[in-house]
C-alpha cells in the first residue's frame, strides 16, 4: 500500500461512502420508466441548455481575470496583500444568498452602480453568468495562486536573460508551467458556477429561458414533482461527472502558448531514440582524460577539420543582421548587508573567471546582480558596469532590467521549456530579441539550429526536454545561451548535476567555445575541476573575496582555507 500506514484505510473509506452513497440513492430513486420524459420536457431542457451556456461563460470570465488575479497575489509584492487576498476568497465562505444580495445592492435599480447603468442588470441571463462568476472566481484564483507560490522562478528568469519581455515570459513560459494548475481550476470554476443556486436565485430570479438554471429547477420541482426532481439531480451528476473525467483524465497535446517562431525541426527524425546521445563534442577536441575523466586537451582537435565551437553560430548570427559582440570589461560592486555581501571585482575584457567558495559566500548574489535578476533594496550599494555602460547604479537610480543587458545565463539546471522541443528552446532567445518581420521564423530558424550544432546537439534539435539526457540538455542550454550574442556569459555551476563524463564533456566544451571566441565570463562552481578552464580564480567567503589570482597560481598553491580544502583533499 506504498508505505501507507493500515488504519488511513478507515477514514478514506467512510469520506468515500460519505460521497459515493448519497449519489447512489439517487441512481436507485430514479423512475426508470419516466426518467426520459422527466428529462427532456421543454422546462428541463431550457434550464440545461441555459446552465452549461452561462456556466460556461461565467468560467470564462474566471479565466480571464482570475488568471492576472492569481498572478498579482502570488508574485507581486505591495502593501495589503494579505487583505487583497482574503477579499478575493470572501465568497468562498459567504453564504450564496449573501453574495446575491450584495450582487443586488451594487447593481439593482437602486443600487450603487446601478442607479446609473442606462441598462438593466437583475434578473436577465447576464446576471447569472454574474452571479455565477461571483461564487465561482475564487476556486480558479485560490488554485492558480497555489501552484504559482510552489513554481520556482528559475525559467522565468532565464527567459528574461534572453530578452523576452515580460509579456512574452507570461504568454511563452509561466502559462504554460501553469497548465496543469489553470485545467484544475478551470473544472472547479466550472463545476462550481453549474451548481450555483442561492445568489443566483437572490439576484436573477427563476423566469424559465432567461434565469431558471438546473439547480433553480431541481429547486422548483422539488415540491411540484419529486420524481422529477431526483430526474434532473440525477442529470447533474452525469454532467459533472463527465466534466471532471474529461478535464481530469486527458491531458491536451498542445497548449497555444506552447511554440516560438522558430519551428521545431531541423532535419530530425521524431522516431529517435530519447535514449541515444549524439557524437559527444563533434568539431570540439576532446583527448586523454585524467582520473575524473577531464579532458586535458585545450581546444578544438585541428585534425577534426570542423568549425570551432561558435563560428558556426557566429556565421549565421551574422547572416540574420544580430549586434555583433566584443568582450568588455566587467567591474561589480556589490554591498548587500542583508545577505552579508560586501566586496568588488573587476573582470577584463574576454577573462574567464572561475568564482569559488562555500555555500552562503555570495556567489550567487553576485550572478543575479550582474544578470539583473537582484533588485537592489534601500540599504545595497550596487554597481554594475560592462565597458562602461552601468547597468545597475543604486546611487544613479539605474537598474537595466535583464532583458536589455545582453548577458547569457547558465544555470546548474538546464531549464530548458518542457512543451517545445530544443530548436525551439535555443530559439527563444533569438525571436526575443529580433523584432517581428515577415522573414523571422526562418532567421530564428537558422540560428538555432547553427548554434545547436555547434555544441553537437543537431540530433537533439526535435526532441523534447524530457527525452535528454542530462549532458544533452546542458548543451541545449549553452546553446540557448550564446544563440542571443551576450556580452557576460555568467555560468551558476554548469556541471553540478551531471555525472563524471558528462560534465567532463560539458566542461570541455566551454573552455573550447572560450578558446575559440574570448567572452567575459563568470563562472560560480564546487567543483575544482573547472578550475582548470579558468583564467583567473576568484575565492568568496562570508560575502568577501578572499582569494584572487591566476588559475595557476591558485591551483599550485591555495592560500584561503576553502581554497585548500577544495583543491589540496
Amino acid at each position: 500500500m506504498s508505505g501507507l500506514p493500515r488504519w488511513v484505510l478507515v477514514p478514506a473509506a467512510v469520506g468515500a461512502l460519505l460521497v459515493v452513497l448519497p449519489v447512489l440513492a439517487l441512481v436507485v430513486g430514479v423512475d426508470a420508466g419516466s426518467f426520459w420524459g422527466l428529462v427532456t420536457a421543454p422546462a428541463a431542457r431550457d434550464a440545461l441548455w441555459l446552465s452549461l451556456r452561462t456556466s460556461a461563460a461565467a468560467t470564462a470570465c474566471c479565466v480571464v481575470l482570475g488568471t492576472p488575479m492569481a498572478l498579482v497575489l502570488a508574485r507581486a509584492r505591495f502593501r495589503g496583500r494579505r487583505v487583497a487576498r482574503a477579499l478575493v476568497l470572501l465568497p468562498l465562505v459567504l453564504p450564496p444568498v449573501v453574495g446575491g444580495l450584495a450582487l443586488l445592492t451594487l447593481l439593482g435599480r437602486r443600487g450603487l452602480l446601478g442607479a446609473v447603468l442606462p441598462f438593466q442588470i437583475p434578473f436577465t441571463t447576464a446576471a447569472v453568468v454574474l452571479a455565477q462568476a461571483f461564487v465561482a472566481l475564487p476556486f480558479l484564483v485560490l488554485t492558480l495562486e497555489g501552484a504559482l507560490r510552489t513554481l520556482d522562478t528559475e525559467h522565468e528568469d532565464v527567459a528574461a536573460t534572453l530578452g523576452a519581455r515580460p509579456s512574452r515570459v507570461l504568454l511563452r513560459v509561466t502559462l504554460p508551467r501553469l497548465r496543469p494548475a489553470l485545467a484544475s481550476g478551470t473544472v472547479l470554476s466550472f463545476a462550481r458556477a453549474l451548481g450555483e443556486f442561492g445568489a443566483t436565485l437572490t439576484f436573477a430570479g427563476a423566469l424559465q429561458g432567461v434565469t431558471q438554471t438546473l439547480p433553480l429547477e431541481v429547486y422548483l420541482a422539488r415540491s411540484a414533482d419529486p420524481d422529477a426532481a431526483v430526474a434532473l439531480s440525477l442529470v447533474m451528476v452525469v454532467v459533472a461527472l463527465v466534466i471532471v473525467v474529461v478535464a481530469y483524465g486527458s491531458a491536451p497535446a498542445a497548449w497555444p502558448f506552447g511554440r516560438v517562431e522558430a519551428g521545431a525541426s531541423a532535419g530530425t527524425s521524431a522516431g529517435t531514440s530519447a535514449g541515444a546521445a549524439g557524437p559527444p563534442s563533434a568539431g570540439i577536441g576532446v583527448g586523454p582524460r585524467d582520473r575524473r575523466g577531464e579532458d586535458l586537451s585545450r581546444g578544438p582537435d585541428p585534425s577534426s577539420g570542423g568549425p570551432g565551437p561558435l563560428s558556426a553560430g557566429a556565421g549565421a548570427a551574422a547572416g540574420m543582421g544580430a549586434r555583433a559582440t566584443a568582450a568588455l570589461p566587467l567591474s561589480v560592486r556589490l554591498s548587500v548587508p542583508a545577505r552579508g555581501v560586501d566586496l568588488e571585482l573587476e573582470v577584463a575584457a574576454g577573462e574567464l573567471v572561475v568564482v569559488l567558495g562555500p555555500n552562503g559566500a555570495g556567489k550567487s548574489t553576485l550572478l543575479r546582480a550582474v544578470a539583473g535578476l537582484l533588485e537592489p533594496g534601500p540599504a545595497d550599494d550596487v554597481r554594475v558596469a560592462l565597458g562602461g555602460r552601468v547597468l545597475t547604479g543604486t546611487a544613479d537610480g539605474v537598474h537595466v532590467p535583464p532583458r536589455a543587458r545582453h548577458v547569457g545565463w547558465l544555470a546548474q539546471r538546464a531549464a530548458l521549456l518542457d512543451h517545445v522541443p530544443a530548436l525551439d528552446n535555443v530559439a527563444f532567445g533569438p525571436a526575443s530579441r529580433i523584432r517581428w518581420s515577415p522573414g523571422r521564423a526562418a532567421r530564428t530558424r537558422e540560428v538555432a539550429a547553427a548554434h545547436l550544432a555547434a555544441v553537437s546537439g543537431s540530433s537533439l534539435a526535435a526532441r523534447r526536454p524530457r527525452e535528454l539526457s542530462g549532458g544533452q540538455a546542458q548543451r541545449v542550454a549553452i546553446a540557448r545561451a550564446l544563440a542571443t550574442s551576450p556580452d557576460v556569459l555568467l555560468m551558476d555551476e554548469p556541471s553540478a548535476a551531471l555525472d563524471v563524463d558528462n560534465a567532463a564533456q560539458v566542461r570541455s566544451l566551454i573552455r573550447a567555445m572560450h578558446q575559440a571566441q574570448p567572452r567575459t565570463t563568470l563562472l560560480v562552481t564546487h567543483d575544482p575541476a573547472d578550475v582548470r578552464v579558468a583564467d583567473r580564480v576568484v575565492v568568496l567567503d562570508r560575502g568577501r573575496i578572499v582569494e584572487d589570482g591566476p588559475a595557476a597560481q591558485v591551483l599550485a598553491s591555495p592560500e584561503s582555507a576553502f581554497a585548500r580544502r577544495l583543491l589540496r583533499p
